[in-house]
């Protein structure tokens, strides 16, 4: 019996070859598109899943006690975990992890010696092994790291490192702050990190080998460059542990305030709550607070929901379409049915036949969408800059049985409204064509194209806004000259002189204007504590940059308000220069208030330590230092040699460089000119990395995960319109099919093509304005939420709704256009002569 089911339901697919390829196709690149999204949103809720007791291990954040209060970050002090040792029984274990930025080795490997710039490299205490499940295929992972100067690092870096050899025992020189080198000794060897890990490294060293910053006690509240981890006991209450470890903040911080910011811990905190939040450590990949993480990727939990939704939808619009075409074309079997009736079909047989073809067709677009998965997944993980795969679904026993389960159900619903709604009815009436008028369900199919485009357009409508947004910041006025800016990094790592290395770069006609910055926007990060001298005046945190003369210059900042640096008069070393913002926050006003208070000659004065002064020397016009996606902040700007400041001499520097475009123009001059500044850095100092960057290209890298964003976006509001006009095509041709005779006897009474073009797709054009309707609101509303996590937002423009409604028309004309055409130009004798 199933055999001949399956012959009668391949006869009738061969018979409806249209309907088949319509009905296949756009169930399939559904199916596909739902599969690639459902892998990617798996992939990125699966984050350190990996580790044996992922659900014991718990991150501490606390809040940003450098800048907003009510913004958890995840980097803590180094006393926290002293802290938590001493006050929190409850963790089995608490281990500490430090970022220590990028890293220069020095390697010797067959009398050879190579220099390697190392930007995956942490420092770690010794039983980090004991909390994370890191695979050793060398060593002890309990004491790998518990002498100082000792690492473990990857299989992977010790091949670049050593080759073939044995990496265990081998040394490797690592430079210090001061330009000294100090010796490692790899003591371990692990297998790659998964790459579903939020921790992302190359190597680990011992954190004993920053002893003596360690015993710095008046920082170790609030050098916070730790990450702090916890393993929990299992059975603990963690409502209760965590309003437990709220009292060690008040407890603990105290001693590190007074000494280093000469206030108590209440003056400090200034009304605000010193928290320490427990984070499990499979939420903090996907978290939005804290949602940023100096030890490896974070993921957008936004992106997630919103391809995750997409995702539904497109499977939603491909099962509708299916479901649609498939009733529309049941009713030409009715006689098929009357027939099978007369012969002593029974009605059971008749429902087993219509729901087993849907299954086969759903099998059928199923089976399709997997091999167009594996074809089209490589691109897509370039794409989207993931790493998918689908064959390790494929004997996941869970993933089967949801793919069943959906081809079973989907086969259920669209073959069994016309199963059962067919096999009801009487033999004689089925052959006389009474039951192919009363089967149209014109209404639901009507709906649902309606439900089918109201998605659609709905997408269109967000994706032109997300490239509106995009377009919008990247020629945004961000207040100074960010084009033709090249920048040397690695500056600190050649000492704290390196005006010989200026003086070659201005000297070369390349560079119209050279400068030294000890920080480059957009990723000017630091800051502290200041305060004007007016007693009602508030402490407040300002972001704060070293910089010579010459940067501003390179910047072509304008001043509002006093003026630049000056070498030739010494004591403006220990001068200030603030943006507008920094001079607001301070309590001195707005610009326009300068002629008659004007802040310059006003002193400020850092809020911690010896309190010193800095005499206000200029102010400029604000500019964005950060990421557009964020307003401009109150800055300080501090002449680099102003040896008052805790961070004198230290910290990463570059040399920003002017393009003179009259020398470099072309790509091939550029390229040269880097190479040229390579060979000067590598004259002085063999050991320092080169490395470069252009500063508009790093504005607009800080729009790189929305720009990939657009695309995926792109691809997948593509895919809904073709399973979209692929569903109005077949219904066009059954409507087409079922008004043959009707536009015949137009014809026959006079009506010319073109009128009957215009009255065959008015009623499709009729169901797209609804569809337009009602998804203009439902743009609207998600485009603006999208939109306010940007501070600076593009207008939501009437124009991108009406080229939306446009491009939906159009789309529909050209899809309905060809059955229109057709319908409206047979001949009325071929189609009349039954009458």
């Amino acid at each position: 019996m199933i055999k001949n089911y399956i012959k009668i339901a391949w006869r009738n697919a061969i018979r409806q070859k249209q309907f088949t390829i319509l009905n296949i196709l756009g169930l399939s690149i559904g199916i596909a598109t739902c599969f690639i999204i459902g892998l990617y949103v798996h992939s990125e809720m699966t984050y350190d899943t990996f580790h044996e007791k992922a659900d014991r291990i718990y991150r501490v954040n606390q809040p940003n006690i450098w800048g907003d209060w009510d913004e958890m970050v995840s980097s803590t002090g180094p006393n926290v975990a002293t802290a938590l040792r001493a006050d929190a029984p409850e963790f089995e274990e608490v281990t500490r992890l430090l970022s220590t930025g990028r890293q220069t080795i020095r390697a010797n490997h067959n009398n050879k010696v190579n220099f390697y710039n190392e930007s995956r490299y942490f420092a770690a205490e010794e039983n980090v092994f004991d909390v994370f499940s890191f695979q050793f295929l060398q060593g002890d992972p309990k004491t790998a790291l518990s002498e100082p100067l000792t690492m473990v690092m990857t299989k992977e870096t010790a091949e670049r490192y050593f080759g073939d050899d044995d990496p265990m025992g081998k040394t490797l020189k690592v430079k210090d702050y001061d330009g000294s080198w100090k010796t490692y000794t790899v003591q371990g060897i692990i297998a790659e990190v998964p790459y579903k890990s939020h921790l992302q490294f190359d190597m680990i060293v011992s954190l004993k080998s920053y002893s003596e910053m360690m015993d710095a006690n008046g920082w170790k509240w609030i050098w916070t460059a730790f990450a702090t981890y916890g393993l929990v006991k299992e059975g603990t209450d963690m409502k209760a542990f965590t309003d437990k470890i709220q009292a060690i903040p008040p407890k603990w911080a105290p001693p590190t305030t007074e000494r280093i910011f000469n206030q108590t811990f209440d003056e400090f905190t200034a009304g605000h709550v010193w928290t320490l939040d427990l984070q499990p450590l499979r939420e903090i990949y996907l978290s939005e607070s804290p949602n940023f993480n100096v030890f490896g990727p974070s993921g957008n939990p936004m992106f997630v929901n919103i391809f995750g939704a997409i995702g539904i939808l497109v499977l939603i619009l491909s099962s509708i379409n299916f479901m649609n075409l498939s009733t529309a074309r049941s009713s030409k079997r009715a006689k098929e049915i009357g027939v099978r009736k007369v012969l002593g079909s029974k009605r059971k047989a008749l429902i087993k036949q219509f729901v087993l073809e849907s299954t086969l067709f759903v099998l059928a677009g199923t089976i399709i969408a997997l091999v167009l998965v594996q074809v089209s997944l490589h691109t897509f993980n370039d794409i989207a800059e993931v790493q998918l795969a689908l064959i390790p679904y494929l004997i996941n026993p869970i993933f089967l049985g949801i793919v069943v389960l959906f081809i079973l159900g989907l086969g259920l619903i669209s073959g069994s409204y016309p199963a059962f709604y067919l096999s009801m009815f009487e033999p004689v009436e089925t052959l006389k064509g009474k039951i192919s008028n009363k089967f149209r369900g014109k209404g639901i199919r009507n709906g649902l194209v309606v439900f089918q485009f109201t998605i659609s357009i709905a997408l269109v409508i967000c994706t032109l806004f997300v490239q509106k947004q995009l377009s919008y910041t990247s020629t945004l006025d961000i207040g100074f000259e960010k084009d033709n800016i090249l920048q040397i990094h690695n500056i600190e790592q050649m000492g704290f002189d390196t005006e010989s290395l200026k003086a070659k770069f201005a000297s070369n006609p390349a560079f119209s204007k050279v400068g030294k910055s000890f920080g480059i926007p957009p990723n000017i990060w630091s800051g502290d504590r200041y305060k004007a001298l007016e007693p009602e005046n508030d402490v407040v945190q300002l972001r704060n940059v070293r910089a010579e003369e010459d940067y501003l210059d390179v910047l072509g900042v304008e001043f509002v308000a006093g003026g630049n640096f000056d070498s030739s008069r010494p004591n403006d070393k220990y001068k200030v220069i603030l943006n507008e913002k920094a001079v607001k926050t301070l309590g001195w006003g707005s610009k326009e208030m300068y002629a008659t208070d004007s802040p310059i000659g006003k002193i400020v004065a850092l809020a911690s330590g010896s309190e010193d002064e800095f005499e206000v020397l200029g102010v400029v016009k604000d500019f964005n230092f950060n990421s557009v996606h964020q307003e401009i902040g109150p800055l300080v700007i501090i002449h680099h040699q102003n040896d008052k400041v805790w961070d004198y001499g230290a910290g990463l520097s570059f040399y920003s460089m002017k393009l003179n475009p009259e020398v470099v123009k072309s790509a091939t001059d550029l390229q040269a000119l880097i190479e040229n500044v390579k060979d000067e850095i590598a004259q002085m100092d063999p050991s320092v990395p080169f490395e470069y960057s252009f500063m508009d290209q790093e504005f607009e890298n800080t729009f790189e995960s929305e720009q990939r964003m657009g695309v995926v976006l792109n691809i997948f509001t593509l895919m809904a319109l073709i399973i979209a006009c692929l569903g109005l095509f077949g219904l066009a041709a059954f409507t087409a099919e079922q008004r043959v005779k009707e536009l015949s006897i137009r014809k026959v009474l006079g009506a010319k093509v073109s009128e009957l073009a215009v009255l065959f797709s008015s009623e499709f054009a009729k169901l797209i304005g609804v569809s337009i309707l009602l998804a203009s609101p439902l743009a609207y509303f998600l485009v603006d939420e999208w939109l306010k996590g940007f501070a600076y937002r593009t207008p939501i423009d009437i124009w991108v709704f009406i080229l939306a409604a446009l491009c939906a028309v159009i789309i529909t004309l050209l899809t309905v256009g060809f059955q229109t055409v057709k319908a409206a130009s047979s001949n009325p004798i071929h189609n009349l002569r039954t009458e």
